[in-house]
Formats: C-alpha cells, sequence, structure tokens
C-alpha cells in the first residue's frame, strides 16, 4: 500500500502524522511525507521519505508575518501563503506517484492538493484534524472566515485547472466525504450530534520519544540541582515573543521559581538569565514535563496533550488557530488556566501560577486525565481507523 501523508503547519502539526507514517511502514506501507523542508530531518530521521512542498525561505516569510499571530487574520496568512501555493505542487507529485488501486491519501483539512487528488483520481482521502477546533461545524463568525477566505483562493486555484469545488460551503467540501478522523480523545472532545457518521475519534497519537536521561548532562544538571521547574514556551513557530519571555522571567523572580524557556529564537531571551533559569532551542517535552511542576504555553494541541499525559498543570496564553479552544477545554477539564496575551505580565501570570501551583483540586484533576493515558495508543488506533475504512 502507497500512503501519502501531506502535512503543513507546525512542528505540533507534523509530529502527530510522522508518529501515524512510522507506524503505517511498520506495517508494511511504502510511506511518503509532503511537508515543509524545515522538517525534513524529523522526517527522515524517523526513517521515511520526504518530499517538498514548501521550502524553508517561504515558511520563513510566513513565520515572520505578524498576522500569523492575530485571532481573526492568522487563516487568511496560511492560506494565501501556505495552503493556496503548496496546492498544485501536492496533486501533481501523488498523480506521478500513486498507484491506482492500492494507494491512501492522509492530509490535514485546508491540503487543497489532496482533496483535488480525490476528487480527480479517485485515490481513498482520510482527512485528519489534530485538534476539536473547527471540526466540521464551527460557529458564524469563524464559518465566514473560512468560507470568504477560501472561496477567492479556490476561484483562482481552480481557473487555471479543470476542477471544481462547493460553491455554498469549502469549508466542509474540503474535508474528506469517505473519513474524518479526530487525534484526540473523546473525553477530551465529546463527538456532536450534527457530525456526519464518518467522523471518527482516536485518541492523541503520541510515540514514546527521547527520555531526560538521554538528554544533555547540562539539563539533568539542571533538573537535579533544586525543585521542579516551570517551563515556559510560546511555540517553536511564535517569533515575537520577546515580552513574553522578559515578563516570565520577572513571574520566576517573584515567585522564587525555577524555569526553563523553550524557543529556537535566541534573540528573544532576555540577555542576562539567572542560574535558576535556562534556555533551550528545543528539548522532547515527553520526558521533560514529568519533572516539571507547571507549563504556560501558547496552548498548541502537542504541547497540551504531552502535558496531560504528564499530570502537570497548564497555564496557556492563546493566540490564535486552535489554541482558544483548547485553553478553554483544559479549563473545564480542572487542568489549568488561560491568560489573555495582552495581560500577561507579572501580577497576572504569577497570580494565575500560584494559583495553580497550589490548588489540590487542580492537582487531583491532572492525577486522574493522567491515569487516562495508562492504557491509550492513539497511534496504533489511528492506523487501523485508516487501513479499514480505506483499504
Amino acid at each position: 500500500m502507497k500512503i501519502f501523508i501531506v502535512a503543513l503547519g507546525s512542528l505540533g502539526d507534523n509530529v502527530p502524522l510522522v508518529n501515524i507514517g512510522v507506524e503505517l511502514q511498520k506495517r508494511g506501507c511504502d510511506v511518503t511525507v509532503l511537508g515543509c523542508d524545515w522538517f525534513k530531518e524529523l522526517i527522515c530521521k524517523a526513517g521515511l521519505d520526504f518530499y517538498s512542498i514548501l521550502s524553508a525561505e517561504e515558511a520563513e516569510k510566513v513565520s515572520n508575518n505578524p498576522d500569523l499571530w492575530n485571532r481573526d487574520k492568522s487563516f487568511e496568512v496560511m492560506a494565501n501563503h501556505v495552503y493556496g501555493p503548496t496546492t498544485w505542487r501536492v496533486f501533481d507529485f501523488i498523480k506521478e506517484q500513486y498507484k491506482p488501486g492500492n494507494s491512501i491519501i492522509i492530509a490535514s483539512l485546508f491540503i487543497f492538493g489532496a482533496r483535488f487528488a480525490h476528487e480527480l483520481l479517485e485515490i481513498p482521502l482520510a482527512t485528519m484534524r489534530i485538534s476539536p477546533f473547527a471540526l466540521w461545524n464551527v460557529d458564524k463568525k469563524q464559518e465566514d472566515i473560512f468560507n470568504y477566505t477560501l472561496k477567492s483562493l479556490l476561484k483562482g486555484i481552480c481557473s487555471t485547472k479543470n476542477v471544481s469545488y462547493d460553491l455554498n460551503n469549502p469549508y466542509q467540501w474540503l474535508y474528506s466525504p469517505q473519513k474524518i478522523i479526530g487525534l484526540f480523545p473523546e473525553w477530551f472532545a465529546p463527538k456532536q450530534s450534527n457530525w456526519p457518521a464518518h467522523i471518527q475519534l482516536t485518541d492523541f497519537p503520541m510515540l514514546r520519544t527521547a527520555q531526560v536521561d538521554e538528554a544533555s548532562k547540562d539539563l539533568i544538571e539542571f533538573l537535579d540541582a533544586g525543585a521542579l521547574p516551570v517551563i515556559f514556551t510560546p511555540g517553536t513557530g511564535m517569533r515575537q515573543s520577546a515580552s513574553f519571555f522578559q515578563e516570565s522571567l520577572n513571574v520566576c523572580l517573584d515567585l522564587g521559581i525555577r524555569g526553563i524557556f523553550l524557543t529556537p529564537y535566541k534573540d528573544q531571551i532576555p540577555n542576562s538569565l539567572p542560574q535558576t533559569i535556562k534556555h533551550y532551542k528545543y528539548l522532547p517535552l515527553a520526558g521533560l514535563l514529568p519533572r516539571t511542576s507547571c507549563i504556560v504555553y501558547h496552548g498548541g494541541i502537542g504541547t497540551c496533550a504531552q502535558a496531560l499525559k504528564a499530570g502537570v498543570p497548564h497555564l496557556v496564553m492563546p493566540m490564535a488557530f486552535d489554541q482558544f479552544d483548547n485553553a478553554a477545554r483544559l479549563k473545564r477539564l480542572g487542568v489549568g488556566d488561560a491568560v489573555d496575551k495582552n495581560e500577561y505580565n507579572r501580577k497576572t501570570v504569577s497570580e494565575k501560577a500560584m494559583k495553580l501551583l497550589n490548588s489540590i483540586k487542580v492537582k487531583n484533576s491532572c492525577a486522574e486525565i493522567k491515569e487516562k493515558f495508562s492504557d491509550s495508543d492513539g497511534v496504533s488506533a489511528t492506523c487501523d481507523a485508516i487501513i479499514n475504512s480505506l483499504k
């Protein structure tokens, strides 16, 4: 079986699909991941074939656009500069490489080339949603944002080819009419009565990754040197985070807590950090989180799932995409709180962090959720759903 996986977005968008690709390859499938050059090393190290559909230069330009982190403008940025330009790169590669009757496409939503390949080449397609945000039915404001942008963009894309789309609701048309898989459990986001029957929820698709004892000597020594630190990270794609880290430094100093600052962009970190705070460009969260007391972050679903599994409290500063929805679900589960990005300051964050760290109720809720991961295997369940429904 030839499997095409199309992964666009952040590290958190790519890792789940790469995990699924690794498992499918173990099952004897021939897997190729179509993605951004930024994640070529990640994909190739996992043992999967890689085909570039977005250059590092294109991705860099998008990541430097401040509107990427604007709640009302982020989708337009991604649609016009990522989803749209990659449409025929995806379609043409799949057209050249697919095996009629023995191929499957696995793609995130808004991968136009994958949807056209299903339509024109009759290749089975599974649409993956890594978070419950905007899964099929969305609120009126969000639907208007999606459809307004999509109608204009798809009109231009289709004008050069003999293809069409649903003019009334291109957002829902983009979903596979065969299979939609939610990569999260029902306890996190219960199925809705107005979802179509071909939507299936599996679980968070996480694999075991590097543990702390496989990490750097510097990190191990830091973790062993004192109380459990708090992780602060605005996400791997966030380039405008200098204020976030300055205020986070102030919080650590005010509360007398140790901190780990995570970002690939060193220029966003204050020039001088005390010995109680360490900056790292990247650390595998699976091994790190169990040795921390709390995580303060953007609310991306990948980090969210890892923190739920580790049983630590969440303080979320949502900015765009699914982050607001994830933050609301964490609050309902009793494992976290949220802070508006415009109110991310030492006073507000210190107060919210102390409440989370000192709350027995939050501690118990975190432990209850952590237990739900003891027998979960989202990767295997997702692969079963893909193969069983599309073969």
